[in-house]
């Protein structure tokens, strides 16, 4: 291995591991609403801000035996783990990319894969963008693991800059159903914001197993303290949950529709054929149009799966963060590799699920991480 290769191994390995220390700041912070700038690194326990050598990722945590310096109470393995994961997710990602030339491969490369290898000083903006990628999902998951909960918003920046990453460096196929859909989308949320579309759970979806448990423990904690305890949400029958569900079918017409009346609108001998074609010009509006459309194929796929589970099953499947998610992944990795990654997902998750329900600790399990898992295999 040529001794540059060795050089940048050492640099993403530090690199990623103070990507990871932030990633536990998001991690912890994010679902909280909490700011990830202020208050400065410091012990949950004593609330002592920490000094920079014990903020050294991974080696920090080890010369710290584990235990605050103030306080001497313990600090989760976690910090470290998170670190050592996203060091030696950041060096596996340049090794197979740059090593072993496997990895991203943009339209305009596929053509001439055996030209050239993958070179860093050329291909550095879609590895950062994958870099990107990875963080984001590996945040998301542990979140989700931890809560259930995704946090929408991460995957809607991931969308943007995915987006703009695609307008600059790529061309796109199928921008007619791309536009079409976008249009009917805006559509949809000026219609629900508009009061024409009604909302779906105005009261707030049935309660998970994990928020059956948070909600105990908020009720003993307000009777602990002599208040009122807080109303839990609604419970839903099997026939309130499909007419509820029944909404969200509404709101998906208008981008389903709008898509395919303006690929037969600009289609060969078309009436806006020529119009269309003309306003394609712009290299940059095919590469922002594919990735508008790989999003929107991710997180529509989940979304009429969602309702088809629930129509079905009488039962909330998925939840609309994961549609979220699929969003951020299409419009990041395209729409082949969201399609292939909704149905790998349920490999990654076979073995976890199928243990949990023997153990009958829990019948929700998190699907954001599985899916996760998934994307990441697919950058390969």
């Amino acid at each position: 291995m040529p001794e540059v290769h060795w050089l940048y191994i050492v640099w993403f390995f530090l690199l990623g591991s103070c990507v990871g220390s932030f990633l536990n700041v998001v991690i912890w912070r994010l679902p909280r609403g909490m700011s990830l700038v202020r208050p400065p690194s410091h012990c949950p326990q004593c609330e002592r801000p920490l000094a920079w050598y014990d903020n050294i990722p991974i080696f920090g945590w080890i010369l710290l035996r584990g235990r605050c310096r103030y306080c001497g109470k313990p600090i989760s393995p976690r910090y470290p783990i998170v670190e050592a994961l996203t060091a030696g997710l950041f060096v596996l990602m340049y090794v197979m990319f740059f090593i072993y030339n496997v990895g991203p491969r943009l339209p305009e490369v596929e053509g001439r894969v055996g030209e050239r290898a993958l070179s860093l000083s050329k291909d550095w903006p879609i590895f950062a963008l994958y870099l990107y990628v990875a963080c984001a999902l590996l945040a998301s998951s542990l979140i989700d693991i931890e809560s259930m909960t995704i946090v929408s918003k991460v995957f809607w920046w991931m969308a943007c800059l995915a987006a703009a990453f695609h307008a600059v460096a790529d061309g796109a196929n199928l921008p007619a159903l791309a536009a079409g859909g976008l249009a009917g989308f805006l559509l949809s949320l000026i219609f629900y914001f508009g009061g024409l579309i009604p909302q779906s759970f105005p009261r707030g979806e049935p309660l998970l197993e994990i928020d059956h448990e948070q909600w105990d423990l908020e009720i003993a904690q307000a009777r602990k303290r002599g208040e009122e305890p807080p109303e839990l949400p609604p419970e839903y029958t099997r026939s309130q949950l499909r007419r509820e569900i029944s909404k969200e079918m509404i709101f998906l017409m208008p981008p389903l529709l709008l898509a395919g009346v303006w690929v037969w609108l600009t289609m060969a001998g078309g009436p806006l054929h020529g119009f269309w074609m003309r306003c394609l010009g712009p290299t940059w509006l095919r590469g922002l149009l594919g990735s508008v459309l790989s999003a929107l194929t991710g997180g529509f796929l989940i979304w009429l799966f969602r309702i088809l589970g629930t129509l079905g099953f009488g039962r909330i499947g998925m939840g609309l963060g994961d549609a979220d998610l699929m969003l951020g992944i299409g419009a990041a990795l395209g729409w082949g590799r969201a399609v292939l990654t909704f149905f790998l997902a349920p490999f990654f998750g076979m073995a976890v699920a199928i243990y949990l329900l023997i153990r009958r600790k829990r019948h929700e399990i998190p699907y954001g991480p599985y899916l996760s898992m998934a994307a990441i295999f697919l950058m390969f």
